[in-house]
């Protein structure tokens, strides 16, 4: 007989990470034929209309109330929160996510910080995490550069989730994450308890993301970018520095390609006006999947040039195209990357390190070929869907007592 797991995530509308570890998880879950699957979102914003709000007085006759979507194709259930204009009110339990979770074997979150699963701790069955980041290392830039009230309230909320993020790792039954430093903070904050700890990052379709056909033309003549560009952790400035010197040395005309959900800031494109190298730079906006995958496909190199990444789904889907990565030593790129094998490791903000490396690349095609192999070989033995979805399901299958 069938178990239920509970897929419980903050928010399944974006286009970031969480969501993109949601699908994976829960496509592991169908996969194995062993779960059915009830799925959970939980309440992000401060004007929630499910949720309870001191800047909406009628909502507390109403109370935290549902409601029902679609996603994937599968049915969900949203719950808002009590409170919910005060961020840590979020992440607490509600009578309404424990009506929806009832009757559920296990119960899966995935987030980007810890403190969410702490909404549900009371439930009465095993909970699993899966986690990206800590909220003060994700918020460490916009905390930094707040300024006045906002400051002193974005970083009281930040201490608060801080507090909850510990509270919640010290509290599950399981525990996934996406790179090493938090491996190494997640086993340390629970000695002496026993909790199943993984390397478990999600996986991508290599059969989907894969490189181009033997027939295929010449590659184009660009680099590559994507993510959510607008996002300040992304560092878009230091591709800009990274790119102009590299048109400096290079005498080919390759162009940088951005793709994304959303534009690079405004500083950006006036950093690039000034450094000379505008006319030189694209940008795709939500390109479709298929042309997502041969912009993959016909990039000779993908750059990632973040601050801070619980992992970065996007090489694992450029390394499954064949192509090598470029990326900084931002969290989760080490955890993937073999640095001088399948891709090349930088220091943060070395935009000097970042084009030496590219230009060795555009240089030498026997290095970027034999990288492009090596770097499809890593997501095959590592990060394939097929592999990557068995640490999750295995451990359902402990906590549950399905071994």
């Amino acid at each position: 007989m069938k178990k239920t797991l509970g897929l419980v995530v903050p928010d399944l509308s974006g286009d970031g990470g969480v969501p993109a570890v949601a699908r994976f998880v829960k496509d592991a879950a169908l996969r194995s034929g062993r779960y059915d699957l009830r799925l959970i979102s939980l309440s992000m914003s401060g004007n929630d209309e499910c949720s309870v709000l001191m800047v909406r007085p009628s909502s507390f006759f109403k109370g935290v109330r549902t409601k029902r979507g679609v996603w994937e194709e599968l049915n969900f259930t949203h719950v808002g929160a009590n409170l919910g204009d005060f961020e840590f009110q979020r992440y607490r339990s509600r009578d309404a996510l424990k009506r929806c979770l009832s009757g559920c074997d296990v119960v899966q979150v995935i987030s980007g910080s810890p403190a969410w699963a702490n909404a549900v701790l009371d439930c009465g069955v095993p909970i699993s995490l899966q986690v990206a980041t800590l909220a003060r290392v994700e918020r460490r830039q916009r905390d930094s550069t707040s300024q006045g009230a906002v400051k002193v309230w974005r970083k009281s909320m930040t201490y608060i989730t801080d507090r909850l993020d510990n509270k919640a790792l010290k509290s599950v039954n399981a525990i996934q994450v996406e790179n090493a430093w938090m491996y190494d903070f997640v086993r340390n904050l629970n000695q002496g308890r026993d909790v199943d700890i993984k390397y478990a990052p999600p996986g991508v379709d290599d059969h989907l993301f894969c490189p181009r056909g033997s027939a295929s033309k010449e590659k184009g003549q660009y680099l590559l970018c994507v993510g959510r560009l607008s996002d300040p952790r992304k560092n878009v400035n230091l591709l800009a520095e990274a790119y102009a010197l590299l048109s400096k040395r290079s005498r080919d005309n390759f162009i940088l390609v951005l793709a994304g959900a959303s534009s690079p800031p405004s500083e950006f494109w006036s950093k690039a006006e000034r450094l000379g190298i505008l006319d030189r730079i694209k940008f795709i906006h939500r390109p479709s999947q298929d042309e997502l995958i041969k912009i993959y496909q016909n990039a000779y190199a993908f750059l990632l040039s973040s601050d801070e990444e619980g992992l970065g789904v996007v090489i694992l889907e450029a390394m499954a195209c064949g192509v090598p990565v470029v990326a900084t030593r931002c969290g989760g790129p080490e955890g993937i990357i073999t640095h001088g094998a399948d891709g090349y490791l930088v220091s943060m903000s070395d935009s000097v390190a970042m084009a030496s490396h590219v230009e060795q690349l555009l240089n030498d095609s026997s290095l970027r070929d034999a990288m492009g192999v090596q770097a499809r070989s890593t997501i095959e033995k590592r990060y394939a869907e097929s592999v990557a979805g068995k640490v999750f399901v295995e451990t359902w299958d402990r906590l549950t007592g399905s071994e």
